[in-house]
């Protein structure tokens, strides 16, 4: 029994060692922006397409459009377009009342985001009308005023694909019934992407998560794919980061470029949200691996798959540790019934390794309220709470993996109850 325990122990603490050798640079990023980010110092005007895909979205896309006409950005070189599905569409008379002037798309075959983006993308480029870059906007999110003139100064740099900053709307409302748990749980993984993961990536030339809103592609690249590829899976985003790092596309991340996300209050949403999430991320790695191995020659091909993938590192590291802490609970009982004066010390190492999953959330999350304590108005008392239970929100992602690569995932785009703002009430920083 004590080779048992000591072959246990052995186990944990190689593994361990082994992943924080392969994860470090992916930590690393964690701590790289101390600094404010450098800006463009340009007064070059580009003109650009905003794209909205808004399937039945209802109210929740007058906030939106309320953020486009405050921009401070010239209004001569920017023009609306907006991609609906059902000609029925309530919607639409909500955006044709509305003082803001956008061209409305009716694609009745769309069943995905993908699909809606490569078909109000074909409409503009029929148009014929010239673009220097095209932003790709969720219906449900709020732009600072200063959101296109940020992305306009960063465009001058002559890179491909831009993210701006995300920030969960939801934290800067007062409305009641705006918070929740689920809301300020899932609001932290915006600060993990974006300050924690596509600040240092941009600054060292390495491929950024191209996340799907507040995105800023070149107008070149649009009328060369002739509309919007990335059809494949649920995440369209994470197909085009895929593509950023095969093709040497260059992207860049804006921080002082702030679009405002929402997040749903309810757990169950956000569970369809989360589902919708990592089942793309899973399909993108099967459609894409063969293509970005082969295409891995040089060292910054390397970074770039690096960047892509050390998302398995966690995934297999916390894998070991369920295991681990299965095996050695089932070891603690059945020593137990044996009455093995050792069986404590089996029930001490399945703690161990729960307790390595929940510090490394915990250092996450405690990370993320750092970065973003600007854009993170809670009280004291529920930002103690939030650091203390995200863990165990973030674990929920255990059992979305689990099944994700167990069972065939229904590749549906199913639509996630809005929480309906009213811009009155939200307040920016």
């Amino acid at each position: 029994m004590k080779i048992c325990l000591i072959v246990m122990l052995c186990l944990l603490i190689l593994a361990t060692v082994l992943f924080l050798l392969a994860y470090k640079r992916r930590m690393s990023w964690w701590f790289l922006n101390r600094t404010p980010q450098k800006r463009i110092e340009s007064l070059e005007l580009h003109k650009f397409a905003i794209v909205i895909p808004a399937r039945n979205e209802g109210k929740t896309i007058l906030p939106l459009l309320d953020s486009i006409l405050k921009q401070t950005y010239d209004k001569e070189f920017f023009e609306v377009y907006i991609v609906v599905k059902d000609p029925e569409d309530p919607t639409i008379q909500m955006i044709e009342e509305h003082p803001l002037p956008a061209t409305i798309f009716i694609d009745e075959d769309q069943k995905t985001k993908g699909h809606a983006l490569d078909y109000g993308m074909k409409e503009i480029l029929k148009l014929e009308k010239k673009y220097d870059g095209y932003f790709i906007i969720d219906a449900d999110c709020i732009l600072d005023s200063l959101f296109l003139c940020e992305m306009n100064r960063a465009f001058s740099s002559g890179k491909q694909v831009y993210n701006s900053k995300l920030v969960v709307k939801n934290y800067l409302n007062g409305e009641k019934g705006s918070h929740s748990w689920a809301s300020y749980c899932n609001g932290l993984i915006w600060t993990l992407m974006s300050e924690l993961g596509n600040r240092a990536k941009s600054d060292q030339g390495i491929v950024t998560m191209t996340l799907g809103t507040g995105l800023l592609i070149e107008g070149k690249l649009i009328e060369k794919w002739n509309g919007w590829p990335f059809q494949d899976t649920l995440t369209e985003d994470m197909e085009l980061q895929r593509a950023c790092a095969i093709h040497h596309y260059k992207t860049e991340y804006v921080s002082y470029a702030v679009c405002y996300v929402e997040e749903s209050t309810s757990l169950k949403a956000t569970n369809l949200r989360r589902n919708r999430w990592m089942t793309g991320v899973v399909d993108c790695d099967r459609l894409f691996d063969e293509e970005q191995r082969k295409s891995r020659k040089t060292k910054e091909d390397a970074l770039n798959f690096y960047a892509v993938h050390s998302l398995y590192y966690v995934y297999a590291y916390i894998g070991f540790l369920c295991v681990m802490i299965l095996t050695n609970l089932t070891l603690g009982i059945i020593t137990s019934i044996l009455r093995h004066p050792l069986s404590y010390v089996f029930y001490i190492l399945s703690f161990v390794s729960f307790f390595l999953i929940y510090i490394g959330f915990f250092i996450m999350t405690i990370r993320c309220m750092i970065v973003d304590k600007k854009y993170l108005p809670m009280k004291r008392r529920t930002k103690v709470f939030i650091a203390l239970s995200h863990p165990f929100y973030y674990m929920g992602y255990i059992g979305i993996m689990m099944k994700i690569f167990t069972f065939k995932k229904a590749k549906a785009w199913k639509t996630i109850k809005r929480v309906e703002f009213k811009e009155s009430a939200f307040k920016q920083v």
